[in-house]
């Protein structure tokens, strides 16, 4: 009887939370903008965005302070602003005493890609595109040399069938593998593509170049860089030699300067 008694009371509780909740959420919709915070989330102290960007973004913001919830339409709010391209998610609702609260994620770039023409963009760890700003320039690998020219949509994906097997997705990867390997993410600088399809890596310590060659067995690679470097920098040193060529399976050929 008791474990009923239990039972029952637990029900009659969720149900008056669910009736307590929606009436929050009726009566709000009545209650006026009288401020707007902008929230942004990031791992920089800097980045692409501010909250004068993002309000600017809103348009009049006296005329969104004169409007109820109901009016403002916290949904349409999102979608305007999701439209940037350097932002990942936003989420935006209103307390009760009319505070209208705006989160944004901003996008993470991991990458800087410069095409043949010298024109460049950045790309995050999801594979979005992301534009250039005047605001905020980001320290990231770069890559350069024989790309292409990226007549690229803001809107599409690296990950997108067109760019699949192209130098533009094969330097992202390469990229990737770098950044999830804690002793080259502090020591390859650039990722270079040559004339003939090739891909180099140029290390920010030591005046060498580190040959790749296709991208065939591309992890095996880097993982066979990484194990020269720990059993040859303390005896050898960052400058014995010219070039590190790896282009060959299971097999480190070193020229020295």
């Amino acid at each position: 009887m008791l474990r009923i008694f239990k039972i029952v009371l637990f029900i009659l509780a969720v149900m008056g939370l669910v009736s307590l909740t929606v009436l929050i959420k009726h009566e709000n919709t009545d209650i006026w903008v009288k401020d707007i915070t902008v929230n942004i989330y990031r791992p920089t102290e800097i980045g692409f965005l501010s909250s004068d960007i993002i309000l600017s973004e809103l348009g009049n913001i006296d005329s969104i302070q004169t409007l109820t919830l109901r009016e403002a339409e916290i949904e349409s709010i999102e979608e305007l602003l999701i439209v940037n391209p350097h932002i990942e998610h936003v989420d935006s609702y209103m307390t009760l005493d009319g505070k209208l609260l705006i989160n944004v994620s901003e996008k993470v770039p991991v990458i800087r890609i410069y095409d043949t023409d010298g024109k460049s963009l950045y790309v995050d760890k999801h594979g979005n595109f992301i534009p250039l700003s005047n605001r905020y320039t980001p320290r990231v690998i770069i890559a350069s040399g024989y790309i292409g020219d990226m007549n690229i949509k803001l809107s599409s994906n690296i990950y997108d069938s067109i760019y699949i097997n192209t130098p533009l997705n094969n330097v992202f990867h390469i990229n990737n593998l770098i950044l999830k390997n804690e002793l080259l993410k502090s020591q390859i600088g650039q990722v270079y593509v040559n004339s003939i399809g090739e891909y180099d890596l140029i290390p920010m310590l030591g005046n060498h170049i580190i040959k790749l060659g296709k991208t065939d067995n591309i992890k095996q690679k880097i993982e066979n860089l990484t194990s020269y470097y720990k059993k040859n920098l303390v005896t050898e040193g960052w400058n014995k030699y010219r070039t590190i060529n790896l282009k060959y399976k299971d097999q480190i050929v070193c020229t020295k300067k």
